[in-house]
């Protein structure tokens, strides 16, 4: 049987078990209200019993140790559903932003200043030597100039207000790994010494939460109560006690805003901007460089329409003073870039247009499949382009004999469809000084090949390729070896995509030319054609026509004095010239609002329905790691009995050794 000196022992443990527990949901009622806290518990167990001369007989209660409620798996879903949210909650605020500067519920918007610009056309038509009218008309389209600058610039100004918050929120996270790997150390120090690191924990979750609004990763925890944080990339932010760091480019292809990479070692920079699809940074990358991005192109496209078709019309009109061939609005230029995976040292030029009745709107790639042989992609159209020809004094020539001298068909320099350049070969042969027999071609559009023949005639046809002045060889397909001993030759290549260095490539009414740096294009070279970029931005009216409004070319006439032109560019209005000529100037610009709303409307519904997931999840842990004050107050109850209970044990024994002390 078990002395009074151990049920003293046992009351005495009791007692302090009891003011233990009474610490700990002290510890959960103070800090009720503090973020991430995870209600703590003492874990208690009965205490090894004896054996005695009666029988086992218990010892009591001891004290294991300050666990924490924490449920790992909802904690898992609610930061990978916190990624999710704060991607759409960037979005949603972009959009708010996006839509109010597309107020069209006055005659004070785009679609206003379009009309007012139609209806001044139609005002010059009707009155075409009015003074009024034709100044009027100047100051319309100086309006619509000005609102399509505003346009772009107000959109330019959100991205580049993204980009700068960009560069914010990858110091955050910096500073959030930071204090993640610190806490990770501090976790590991207790940890290893056998006690339990909740508070830190804690902190830690509180932490991930945070870093999880702002961007996308995973996260796993060691034996040693260390987690480890990897990006979408599998690049890794936190190990142990050790983090990494993101940092910011400029992307010169991009208008100079933030790429996004991994830093490691020395500074290596390792871009990651693509694999970031969840958090705050993917919404702002998202709609910095694809929603308003496009609505930008969009915004130029509609621009570059309304210039070209106008122009179109404008040019080949005659003012009242007899003067033509000039535009009405400045014409807009093409831009050309350079991937950034190109290996070859090629570089490419300026684009200009060469015919802007054939221009399309559309952007292109021009991919190298060889070092010297390309492909034109339409990208807007997902199609391929079948290049123009272009001839000048250095590839105009094709040295041929017909069984006797040397002759020389000279190509007329210019730009040739494939149908205007095989008759165009024709015309130089049959025209060759000397030549006598009868010569013909054709272009196969499927192979994309010339066939120059002679049906009637010498019999004989040799084309001196090899020849120092046959210089037309590699611009029609065919190699530098002459073709002899027949009377048809096919070209070798499709012609129009042999890459001669700094020769222009023609398309659509665009021409580039690329050319040789240190090195020629290498195979799975990408250069860009972008036929609208800046049209909106740099839209403004041709200053000779503001300066002299009797130039504006109402007339079709050379005398001046009739309304067909002025008619015609008001009548442009009506018309389908946008998306391949299905949709109107205003269908298409009612187009670009449109998807605009629907879009916003996608995000604003998907942000609420990833904050109710959030709310849920949130609810689910508080449930199980939420301090209850109620359920405390309970707690507090029972501490506070079973500790009287122990100390009037205590007293009980006290009395029960003083009887024996007395009976002694």
């Amino acid at each position: 049987m078990l002395g009074l000196y151990s049920v003293l022992d046992m009351a005495k443990v009791a007692l302090l078990a009891q003011q233990a527990n009474m610490a700990v949901v002290s510890h959960n009622i103070s800090n009720v209200s503090t973020p991430g806290y995870s209600r703590q518990r003492l874990d208690i167990e009965t205490s090894p019993s004896l054996s005695t001369d009666i029988g086992q007989m218990g010892t009591g209660v001891r004290a294991l140790g300050v666990g924490r409620e924490y449920d790992a798996f909802i904690n898992a879903q609610l930061n990978i559903e916190k990624q999710i949210l704060g991607n759409w909650q960037a979005q949603d605020y972009s959009f708010l932003r996006v839509e109010g500067l597309f107020n069209e519920s006055s005659e004070s918007g785009l679609s206003g200043a379009m009309n007012e610009y139609w209806n001044a056309w139609q005002a010059v038509a009707d009155n075409p030597s009015g003074s009024a009218e034709r100044v009027n008309l100047i100051s319309l389209a100086e309006t619509i100039a000005r609102d399509f600058n505003s346009r772009f610039n107000e959109l330019f100004t959100i991205q580049s207000d993204i980009d700068a918050n960009i560069k914010g929120i990858v110091d955050e996270i910096n500073m959030l790994v930071d204090q993640i790997a610190e806490v990770n150390e501090k976790i590991s120090w207790i940890e290893t010494a056998g006690d339990a690191a909740n508070d830190f924990k804690d902190e830690r979750v509180r932490l991930l939460d945070e870093l999880g609004g702002m961007i996308g990763f995973s996260s796993f925890e060691d034996s040693s109560g260390q987690v480890t944080v990897l990006m979408e990339s599998g690049s890794p932010l936190v190990q142990s006690n050790k983090s990494w760091h993101l940092d910011v480019r400029p992307d010169p292809t991009n208008n100079g805003f933030y790429d996004i990479g991994w830093v490691v070692g020395s500074g290596t920079f390792t871009d990651v901007t693509d694999s970031i699809t969840r958090g705050e940074l993917s919404g702002l990358l998202e709609m910095r460089d694809t929603s308003i991005s496009g609505y930008i192109d969009n915004i130029d496209k509609l621009a570059a329409g309304i210039i070209n078709e106008t122009n179109k019309l404008h040019y080949y009109g005659y003012g009242l003073d007899g003067s033509t061939e000039n535009n009405f609005f400045n014409p807009f230029s093409v831009k050309t870039g350079t991937s950034d995976d190109n290996t070859g040292g090629a570089s490419i030029s300026a684009s200009t247009v060469y015919d802007n009745t054939v221009l399309t709107l559309d952007d292109y790639e021009i991919t190298f499949t060889a070092a010297d042989r390309y492909t034109i992609y339409n990208v807007t159209e997902n199609t391929t382009v079948t290049a123009g020809y272009v001839i000048n004094g250095n590839n105009n020539n094709i040295v041929f004999d017909e069984g006797g001298p040397l002759r020389t068909a000279t190509l007329n320099s210019g730009t040739y469809s494939a149908s205007e350049m095989a008759a165009e070969i024709a015309r130089a042969l049959n025209n060759a000084p000397g030549a006598v027999s009868t010569y013909s071609a054709s272009y196969d559009a499927t192979t994309e090949r010339l066939t120059i023949n002679q049906p009637a005639g010498t019999g004989t046809f040799n084309i001196r390729w090899s020849n120092a002045a046959s210089d037309a060889d590699a611009t029609l397909g065919f190699d530098n070896l002459d073709d002899t001993g027949a009377l048809t030759y096919t070209s070798d290549s499709a012609a129009n995509h042999a890459y001669i260095d700094g020769h222009d490539i023609s398309f659509e009414g665009i021409t580039v030319a690329i050319t040789d740096g240190a090195t020629g294009p290498a195979n799975g070279d990408i250069f860009t054609v972008n036929t609208t970029g800046g049209a909106a931005s740099n839209m403004t009216v041709n200053s000779v026509l503001v300066s002299d409004v009797n130039k504006i070319a109402a007339s079709e006439d050379s005398a001046g004095d009739d309304n067909l032109k002025a008619l015609a560019i008001a009548a442009l209005r009506d018309g389908n010239y946008m998306d391949n000529n299905t949709r109107s100037f205003t269908s298409y610009y009612n187009g670009i609002i449109s998807e605009i709303g629907v879009d916003s409307s996608g995000a604003s519904r998907s942000l609420l329905y990833k904050q109710n997931m959030v709310d849920q999840l949130n609810a689910r842990r508080e449930s199980v790691s939420g301090v209850n004050l109620d359920e405390e107050l309970a707690n507090l109850i029972i501490c506070q009995q079973a500790y009287t209970a122990s100390a009037r044990m205590i007293s009980l024994v006290q009395e029960m050794l003083d009887e024996l002390m007395n009976v002694v």
